[in-house]
Parts: structure tokens; sequence; C-alpha cells
């Protein structure tokens, strides 16, 4: 495994960069990337997915080795990172469940993380950006990881 990708990557191009509809290469790109055990999300991920986006959603289900199931690994990394990071999800506050789940994804398989967030750089609302940097995780977003890939669309 290569990369944990985040919900905010994927909708960002699903939604507002790369709708599949007018740039079907890429996300044939992104299915091979799967296929070949490169990309993967967590079930988190997918629960997200299914609270924002109906296509979306039913795309990532339609991919059979793209979701990771929650193991032991991912559970231990995962209390690690919120005893760290104790204010990356707050539910009051409308945080993201899966973002310790991404994180943890990809340090128990040395991948990357492939978030389109920002950094907040505050400690009391952490972002994933903030979380990686602070546990040297890479973090790329979805166009750095399409041109990682040596993708281009010509």
């Amino acid at each position: 495994m290569k990369y944990s990708i985040d919900t905010s990557s994927l909708l960002a191009g699903w939604v507002r960069h790369y709708p599949p509809d007018v740039f079907p290469p890429v996300w044939e790109k992104i299915e091979e990337l799967i296929t070949q055990g490169h990309l993967r999300a967590t079930e988190e991920v997918l629960h997200e997915l299914k609270m924002q986006d109906d296509e979306m959603y039913r795309w990532a289900r339609s991919q059979p080795d793209f979701i990771v199931p929650i193991d032991e690994a991912i559970q231990l990394e995962v209390r690690d990172i919120l005893r760290h990071h104790p204010k990356l999800i707050d539910e009051r506050k409308n945080r993201s469940g899966a973002d310790p789940f991404v994180i943890a994804l990809a340090a128990v398989n040395d991948a990357t993380v492939v978030c389109n967030e920002l950094p907040s750089r505050a400690a009391n609302r952490p972002h994933i950006p903030d979380v990686c940097a602070a546990r040297g995780i890479e973090l790329i977003d979805f166009l750095t990881l399409l041109r990682r890939e040596g993708w281009s669309l010509r």
C-alpha cells in the first residue's frame, strides 16, 4: 500500500476538480491504483461518503479492494493518535471521525496520506495535515497524487 486517502480528497477529485463524467481517465487510473493494492481507505471514510455524496459512495463501494476493515493494529494506532491529539475529533464541532483512521492506516502501512485539508496550526483544533506533520507521516493532496503517479490528461 502506498496511499491512505481521506474523504476530502475523494470529494475534491470527484466533485470539484476531476468529475468522472468529464475526466474518466483519472478515475480509471485511480481504479488501477486500487486494484494494484496501492490506494486504500478505511471503513470510516466509506461511512463519511455515505453521508456526503451518493455517486461517490456507490463508486467506492463498487471497488472490491478499496475499503480496509478496521483491525487491531489500526485501532491501537488510532488510540495513540487520539492520546496525543484528542481534539482531532470533536463531534460537537463536526470534526471528522474518519481522520484518525486515515492517519492510522497510513502509519501502520508506512504509507502516504492523501488529503485536501489545510493545516489549522492550532493545537485545540488540529486537522489531518497538523497530525501528520507531528507524527512524521507524509501528506499530499489529490493533484500531487496524480503528478506523483506520472499521469497526464492529453
